[in-house]
């Protein structure tokens, strides 16, 4: 005999008098509909219930794994603009693309308070857990590309503009950096005054010297790069007396740096102190002038112009919707 079909209303009746704990054979009694018809009317309904109640559960965890996922893309997004500026400190530009990349995904982008870099862990973190925050960097800056794809042309702006401008900077660098150390030792040998490296280095305890007026000498020739001030006349370093003290101390001057170069004292100080600011300017003046310091303000403004194109293509508030609108491979069905 074929199984009939509950109406709506008999069905609630069974429904109602089984939730009042009523046995199939009195339902059959109250109802006239068979108890095998009764129960498997009421075991369909139920699945379908634990169905309906299941898509809803998942939708709740779609919507707050996805609330997850873009507040994740959204930081990492913020992490990757700031560290694609042009940092301050010259040393920090000697990484081409990949050693910067590669140092990048090492760094706690999603700023997560409970984790502990392998640089400073003592153990409390396995390297697999390493391993895999660093994975979880890469996988999101691969979805952050995905979401925004129409609107950021990622190979234009990120691999050839700024990263070329990169290896470019990370090329010179190392070259510049010796050809300083030649053009203020060339101007300290230029000096008419018999040991006077010998005497710089005694007077101010310093071991090398020259090495140390170089590294000022880049370190102004940087900042007038960041500044876009490297064609603007003027000294970059000054002389100044200690109060109270038989001594004198070479700066580069604000807003380059301001940094000691040397400390000098004792009976020939100011003369020693003197000449060494004159040779530092010398060569600060010849560099600035040179080639690869052009090159160096051309890269450093291909940089900049692509980080701030980054920038406001990447803010939250262009971010959000994009993101809300488009679909990548992390995004939960």
């Amino acid at each position: 005999m074929r199984r009939r079909d509950l109406t709506d209303e008999e069905l609630n009746t069974v429904i109602n008098l089984r939730r009042a704990a009523s046995s199939w054979v009195k339902i059959q009694r109250e109802t006239g509909i068979n108890r095998r018809t009764a129960k498997h009317a009421y075991d369909r309904w139920e699945r379908s219930k634990s169905m309906e109640e299941l898509k809803e559960a998942r939708k709740d965890v779609a919507a707050q794994t996805f609330r997850e996922h873009m507040n994740s893309v959204i930081t990492l997004a913020a992490s990757l603009v700031g560290n694609l500026s042009v940092p301050p400190s010259l040393a920090n530009m000697e990484k081409n693309t990949e050693q910067f990349f590669s140092c990048l995904w090492e760094q706690d982008l999603l700023l997560r308070e409970n984790y502990i870099s392998p640089e400073v862990q003592d153990n409390l973190v396995r390297i697999e857990d390493a391993q895999s925050y660093r994975r979880e960097k890469e996988l999101l800056f691969e979805s952050l590309k995905t979401h925004t794809c129409e609107e950021i042309r990622w190979e234009d702006i990120l691999d050839n503009r700024w990263g070329k401008a990169r290896d470019n900077c990370a090329k010179i660098i190392p070259k510049l950096r010796t050809k300083t150390s030649k053009v203020v030792n060339d101007f300290v040998n230029q000096e008419r005054e018999a040991n006077l490296l010998c005497n710089i280095r005694e007077e101010s305890v310093e071991k090398d010297p020259v090495e140390r007026m170089a590294e000022a000498v880049l370190g102004v020739i940087w900042q007038d790069i960041l500044e876009d001030e490297l064609n603007q006349e003027g000294p970059r370093f000054e002389m100044v007396s200690r109060p109270k003290e038989t001594s004198y101390v070479v700066y580069s001057k604000p807003p380059h740096r301001g940094e000691v170069v040397l400390a000098f004292s004792g009976d020939t100080s100011k003369r020693l102190a003197e000449k060494v600011t004159r040779i530092c300017d010398l060569a600060a003046n010849n560099l600035r002038r040179g080639e690869m310091a052009g090159s160096l303000k051309d890269e450093v403004r291909t940089m900049k112009d692509a980080t701030e194109k980054l920038r406001e293509m990447l803010n939250p508030v262009r971010l959000t919707p994009i993101i809300l609108r488009t679909r990548c491979d992390l995004c939960p069905a």
